[in-house]
């Protein structure tokens, strides 16, 4: 009795909790929805302090980077997001808006990828087109940072500050000598020698395509960085390649002796000069408004209602069967929400932002199927982020136009799948051991213990084989190409945007609102509303959608009754949301 009613308890004190949880924010966010929009004061200067991850859209979800191992190891990541998009609307109204006369930039917390960032680079660029100015402060300096702040008309470093500036390296984790250790031995079915996903469940290092790919890709991105850093600097490409290879740059003060900084100043400092700057006296406050306050201003003044729209499609993250989640492509919720566009005829044109390595091959068909369908009433034009590549380029392919950064990663035209046997592993490490009765040879055909005979082996590449043919069809068919021409630069090979564009991959260069600007163009339209799918969930909805769950919401459930044993069951519900055959890039875009 006494067990019960301590869990009944238990029970009650958590019912309430987070009844009062839910009634915190929801109270909070009527709050905030009934206060007026922040003012401007005229001689202000827009504090651009980005802290968090940028993403295609910006998430309201403070569980969004929650993940099992995260939350056992007490690393979970909870900073916010940017979205991008919003962040270049504001530079684009900062530019024009006569209260602002200049930007502090603020980006050490920031993490992006090379596409994104150098997309940000350009926006910075566009609004010095103003007249106005940029000082950019930071207090620790990563390599990749180096060519946002070199934009600034005045760069300082903390005193204190480290600075990283040896170049870039990709590097990949091989598993196969641990796999062979916990006697796992992996099935490995795949089409394309650049299809390198699989080589770390084959492999104890990269193969020569692997490595052919990679340095080609890397030395892309190097070079565009170099370039940038020396149209910004000054300083030849030469001189920066050695400053690279000496490891002449790791701190502040090496930064301004060599030319990648205007000095060393603490942030107070650098206020003042600002302050001087614009005609204030010492004792003054700088006029300074944050990211967040001015983004609101912007909504407030550009939010306009127009008869005719244009649909832009966030694609982002890996593409799976199931349900859609901050960040995931799900396929269930991708071609809910086509079908919507498809019978809404106020939408003229749909924009497709794809950032996505691929995944579900599957899925990606399905999500490829009802964009054939709008395509038939309305113009597609794709919008590539950091990566477009396999799945994600799947899904691009059947679009009237396709617009690329020029180090964005796409291609990887292939396919792959790998089933574990887990057999040996059970038997020599836990001690459990299997037998069983069957009707038939093979009706354990795809089971984690199965021993694979020859037939079994043969038929799952054929299938393989066959996913690869529609992929090359589906391309083929979209991009106009002949068949051989799209094999030829498939065979699950990575592309940057601009070699993608040498190739036929790649129509155009460019960003999100070139391809809003295509999009028009095509539909011949002039002006029209943006309006974004999948809809944004306020903070409360993540909140409660989280706590609550739904019968497919796994990682909710799993998160409120987390274990350790827990992990391995989760590893496998992920994998098996992929499906066995996946049209998945070879790698995470990991750059350091």
């Amino acid at each position: 009795m006494k067990s019960f009613l301590k869990t009944f308890f238990a029970v009650v004190c958590a019912f309430v909790f987070i009844l009062f949880f839910i009634f915190f924010f929801f109270i909070g966010g009527l709050m905030s929805s009934g206060e007026k929009s922040p003012s401007l004061q005229a001689n202000s200067i827009l504090n651009l302090t980005l802290k968090g991850e940028i993403t295609d859209r910006a998430y309201n979800n403070p569980f969004r980077n929650i993940s099992p191992v995260a939350a056992l190891t007490g690393s979970v990541d909870d900073a916010s997001t940017i979205g991008l998009y919003e962040l270049k609307a504001v530079l684009k109204h900062a530019k024009k808006d006569e209260k602002i006369k200049g930007i502090l930039l603020n980006i050490d917390e920031v993490q992006a990828n090379p596409a994104t960032l150098f997309d940000v680079r350009a926006a910075l660029i566009d609004f010095k087109n103003s007249n106005k100015f940029i000082y950019a402060y930071s207090n620790s300096t990563p390599e990749l940072n180096f060519a946002i702040n070199t934009v600034a008309d005045k760069f300082y470093i903390n005193p204190l500050g480290d600075c990283e500036f040896d170049g870039f390296a990709m590097q990949m984790d091989y598993y196969k000598g641990l796999m062979d250790k916990l006697g796992i031995e992996y099935k490995v079915f795949y089409v394309g020698e650049y299809k390198s996903a699989t080589e770390s469940f084959r492999r104890t290092d990269m193969s020569p395509e692997d490595r052919l790919q990679r340095s080609a890709l890397l030395n892309s991105i190097a070079s565009n960085y170099l370039k940038d850093l020396e149209t910004s600097t000054k300083i030849s490409l030469d001189s920066l390649q050695h400053l690279q290879n000496t490891l002449a740059v790791m701190t502040a003060t090496e930064a301004v002796k060599y030319g990648l900084a205007n000095g060393v100043k603490y942030e107070d400092e650098v206020m003042d000069e600002i302050k001087t700057k614009l005609g204030y006296k010492k004792t003054d406050d700088l006029n300074m408004i944050s990211y967040n306050k001015y983004n609101e201003i912007v909504k407030a003044e550009t939010k306009k209602s127009k008869e005719q729209k244009i649909a832009v499609v966030y694609a982002e993250g890996v593409i799976n069967d199931s349900k859609s989640d901050d960040g995931v492509i799900g396929g269930k919720a991708y071609t809910k929400i086509l079908q919507d566009i498809e019978k809404n005829k106020d939408i003229k044109a749909l924009v497709l932002r794809v950032n996505s390595p691929g995944g579900s091959a599957f899925a990606s068909e399905q999500i490829y199927h009802y964009l054939k369908k709008i395509k038939a009433k309305i113009p597609i034009v794709v919008s590539m982020g950091d990566y477009a590549a396999s799945g994600g380029y799947y899904i691009s392919s059947i679009s009237n136009k396709i617009i690329a950064q020029p180090n964005t990663l796409t291609g990887s035209i292939g396919i792959f799948g790998m089933i574990p046997n887990i057999r040996k592993a059970m038997n020599d490490k836990v001690g459990v051991t299997f037998d069983e009765v069957s009707t038939s040879p093979h009706a354990n055909f795809f089971n984690l213990i199965n021993d694979w005979d020859e037939l079994e082996t043969s038929k799952v590449q054929k299938q393989v084989e066959f996913g690869y043919s529609i992929f090359l069809d589906r391309v083929s068919s979209g991009r106009n190409m002949d068949t051989a021409a799209v094999n030829k630069v498939a065979r699950g090979r990575v592309w940057t945007g601009q070699d993608a564009l040498k190739i036929g991959l790649v129509d155009e260069l460019g960003g999100l609102e070139l391809a809003i600007q295509r999009a028009k163009e095509i539909a011949k339209i002039k002006d029209a509303e943006v309006v974004e799918y999948p809809k944004s969930k306020s903070m409360v909805e993540n909140i409660v959608s989280e706590i609550l769950g739904d019968k497919e919401d796994a990682q909710s459930k799993m998160m409120k009754n987390l274990t350790p044993q827990v992990l391995y069951f989760k590893q496998l519900e992920q994998i098996q949301s992929l499906g066995i055959y996946q049209y998945k890039m070879p790698y995470d875009l990991k750059i350091r």
